[in-house]
């Protein structure tokens, strides 16, 4: 289904069970975006069977229909893709890196690490052997790759993909870090940093990581970022002192990641949907 009112379109790619009629659909349209949405093969009048293979198949269906049939550019696509569909989103960011922005929302970096707990422990590697055959969702292999604009949200209250319950357990977390270590690799895989950043992650709220950092300094980030080639930047970070790695981290950090309240299925409010940051927004003011 597709309503449109702008030349901007957000292809949503909804979570497991769960359906575009009555799911993420509403929420880009709400805020007045042209807007695509599809059931995942097997879903509702979808045909085929819910494999990941046959997700990556649908998903490039679906795009093919927005740039060829709807004619939509794709610079001037979105993708939205909440929980098991941040693979879609995920998977077609990777295939199609001219696409404008990505947003994942709710989303995981591998299925794995969640599957495992909920099965008994003497069927670990055939649960493995299973999720790798037929249901690949291994979105921290894919979604690096793409170097345009990304937002992740997080659920602090996520119940879903988390494996402790908590923030320091969700399993967004191990996504934004394959995404910022891709992009930044030699600010984001700096040892300090790494164990900065996972302290963060810890946190639900913005107030005690800023307290974090010395002498937070918003023009010094943007004069760092106007003199960068990325991303991707393997040099980013080089050269500056440690202090002011934690300011260009936090400056990043805070960038791509949006902290949500709520739990996995709660609805996102309105103002948690937005469009991801890009470089030129900071460096251009």
């Amino acid at each position: 289904a597709v309503v449109s009112t702008q030349s901007t379109g957000v292809i949503t790619c909804e979570g497991n069970a769960a359906y575009y009629e009555v799911g993420a659909f509403e929420y880009p349209l709400r805020e007045g975006y042209s807007t695509l949405g599809w059931n995942h093969p097997g879903f509702g009048y979808s045909t085929g069977i819910p494999f990941g293979y046959a997700d990556a198949n649908a998903i490039e269906a679906v795009y093919e229909y927005a740039t060829k049939e709807l004619g939509f550019a794709p610079k001037d696509i979105t993708l939205y893709g909440w929980s098991i569909g941040g693979y879609s989103a995920s998977y077609l960011a990777n295939s199609h890196p001219e696409i404008g922005n990505v947003i994942i929302d709710a989303s995981f970096d591998d299925i794995i690490p969640l599957a495992i707990p909920r099965m008994p422990d003497f069927l670990q590697s055939v649960t493995e052997n299973c999720c790798r055959k037929y249901f690949n969702l291994n979105n921290a292999a894919l979604l690096p790759k793409y170097q345009g604009p990304i937002r992740l949200i997080r659920r602090n209250g996520d119940e879903i993909i988390s494996t402790n319950g908590r923030a320091s357990g969700n399993r967004g977390n191990q996504l934004l870090v394959a995404v910022l270590q891709s992009r930044y690799p030699a600010l984001f895989k700096d040892p300090e940093v790494e164990d900065t950043v996972s302290d963060w992650l810890d946190q639900t709220s913005p107030v005690p990581r800023r307290l974090s950092v010395p002498g937070y300094d918003m023009e010094f980030c943007k004069e760092q970022l106007r003199n960068s080639v990325g991303p991707p930047d393997d040099t980013l970070g080089q050269g500056v002192n440690r202090d002011e790695k934690l300011i260009l981290a936090y400056y990043l950090f805070s960038k791509h990641l949006t902290d949500c309240e709520g739990g996995h299925n709660n609805p996102l409010s309105r103002k948690y949907f937005k469009m991801p940051w890009k470089k030129s927004d900071d460096i251009s003011s």
